[in-house]
């Protein structure tokens, strides 16, 4: 109400204790409350809506233009609060941040062409690139039963899924899918490129959940951590923040909400230590149909090829990418997203190709690069590899080409001229790489490789299995390490079973037994042991 004015009914606010005052009212600070400004022809819709969710809906006031922020009582004489808003703000003084802007270079990263598979494998094991299964595999990737997309894929249940869909409902097939992205070591060097590239890692992460407008459907929430008030930094945020607001603009997508901490950093007795600016971007939308997500999970048909997008439109760039880390090193360029227009008609061809059920499965291009993506679709399923030719991608140093993080997907389709006529008619650049074929080596031309679908894996869950075994007694991780590729998922339904729900006959319901969270500690028990009610309805 701060540029018209407003008036409040203290008598309208819900109040629990009878005995505060005017005073205690307005200055309550109690959580989970929202104030919403309305127009009067919505009210009704808002509070069938409230009246729904079961949430509290109170109508307490109306917006003015006298220019007054009034709190009224016909239970009182004077009203507790009647100010001019001009009092309230028109003296409040300004926040004026003053920082100098510091150029800072990083060493180009060094490398040699024929130490490739040496590579690979630290990469692998990078935590940020290695398998998540050590968080995984000790939580309920399912409860309530609205979860419509986990982590878990393939037969062999690997932690591979970059959009995670709860459905609406029971009944439906609407959903709401999410993501994450960031790109901190990437901003070391480009802090502009950096906001885009963490944007762009969520987007390419939401892609393959169908959306029901597209990328129209998305919106952000920006996370910010910086260590400000140190010179340069302030520099630094304004123009990660200004990168950020001018992408999501012309991507048309809004950034609603978010936080910040910008303390980030550490003092010591003998030095100080900087946290490098990060934007954690969490994406998510409306999704038309939970049973259309793409998986990582190559599929071995007859016809299938796999196709390469970029949606970067730079040159491939391996500054801020894990293979850099690896080398213990930042990099002095990285790549950004050149076109921001292009990247949203990519997103947005890869969505109509997802609802046209042209594509079995997909995958991003981001912590690892290209190698990693293409190991990683051949993980969750035995017996499945491919042959792949890089000849039609531009990029001729084969570090980059591998390891490079540009902004990207990798495509499988059996519909390659459908597709293929798609992504002309809509100026999207491709190219056909290769296919998905029965066999356990990813074989490559330019440049040659072979890798060995289940040494590289193994070398992947290896970071997962080290870190498992810090938090599980006895041989419980080691267990896991050498059986968790030799135990695909193979559902067994009775014969009877339509997956469909029951026809309940009218008058009756659901028996259902409440497993509720509490624990006792029993005379014989060393741990604490679940108490169960049944609630019989």
């Amino acid at each position: 109400m701060e540029e018209s004015g407003g008036e409040i009914d203290l008598n309208a606010l819900p109040v629990g204790d009878k005995t505060l005052s005017a005073k205690e009212i307005i200055g309550n600070e109690s959580q989970e409350r929202m104030g919403l400004v309305l127009h009067e022809k919505d009210i009704a819709y808002i509070k069938r809506i409230a009246d729904r969710e079961r949430s509290p809906f109170y109508k307490v006031g109306k917006v003015t233009s006298d220019g007054k922020f009034v709190f009224k009582s016909d239970r009182q004489t004077q009203n507790p609060m009647d100010l001019k808003l001009s009092d309230m703000f028109g003296s409040s003084p300004k926040t004026i941040m003053e920082d100098t802007f510091v150029t800072r270079k990083f060493e180009d990263v060094a490398y040699d062409p024929k130490e490739i598979y040496t590579y690979v494998e630290q990469v692998l094991q990078l935590e940020a690139v290695a398998c998540k299964d050590w968080l995984t595999n000790k939580v309920d990737r399912c409860v309530g039963g609205k979860v419509a997309k986990q982590q878990c894929c393939g037969s062999l249940q690997l932690p591979l899924n970059d959009v995670g869909v709860m459905a609406l409902d029971y009944q439906g097939i609407k959903g709401i899918a999410t993501s994450i992205g960031h790109a901190a070591a990437s901003a070391l060097i480009d802090e502009k490129a950096g906001s885009k590239n963490a944007i762009a890692e969520a987007l390419t992460n939401l892609v393959w959940a169908p959306l029901e407008n597209d990328l129209a459907s998305v919106s952000l929430s920006a996370n910010w951590m910086w260590p400000c008030r140190n010179k340069g930094e302030d520099a630094r945020l304004y123009n990660a923040v200004e990168a950020a607001s001018e992408f999501a603009i012309a991507l048309g997508i809004n950034i609603p909400t978010g936080k910040d901490s910008l303390s980030m950093k550490q003092k010591y007795p003998d030095a100080e230590v900087l946290s490098p600016g990060t934007v954690i971007i969490s994406a998510a939308g409306q999704c038309s149909d939970v049973r259309k997500v793409v998986e990582p999970v190559l599929k071995v048909t007859e016809n299938n090829q796999i196709i390469y997008i970029d949606f970067s439109g730079d040159d491939m760039e391996i500054g801020g990418s894990c293979f850099a880390q690896t080398k213990n090193k930042v990099g002095s360029k990285t790549p950004t997203i050149k076109d921001d227009a292009y990247f949203k008609k990519a997103f947005n061809a890869i969505q109509t190709l997802i609802k046209k059920d042209w594509i079995t499965a997909g995958h991003d291009i981001s912590a690892g690069g290209l190698i990693t993506t293409l190991l990683e679709m051949c993980f969750a399923e035995p017996n499945t590899g491919a042959m792949i030719n890089l000849q039609a991608i531009a990029e001729k140093d084969p570090v980059k080409l591998l390891f490079a993080e540009n902004s990207g997907v990798l495509i499988q389709t059996n519909k390659i001229n459908e597709t293929e006529d798609y992504l002309q008619k809509t100026g999207i650049r491709y190219a056909v790489i290769g296919k998905a074929v029965r066999s356990n080596a990813l074989t490559i031309e330019n440049p040659d490789l072979t890798f060995d679908i289940e040494i590289y894996r193994d070398i992947w869950f290896r970071t997962s299995y080290l870190l498992d075994e810090k938090q599980c007694r006895g041989n419980k991780a080691a267990e896991r390490y050498e059986n968790y590729k030799i135990q695909p998922l193979n559902f067994k339904f009775p014969d009877h079973f339509t997956g469909r729900l029951p026809v309940v006959p009218s008058g009756k319901k659901f028996k259902a037994a409440i497993i509720r969270g509490k624990r006792l500690l029993t005379a014989n028990a060393r741990w604490p042991m679940p108490c169960i009610w049944q609630d019989l309805m």
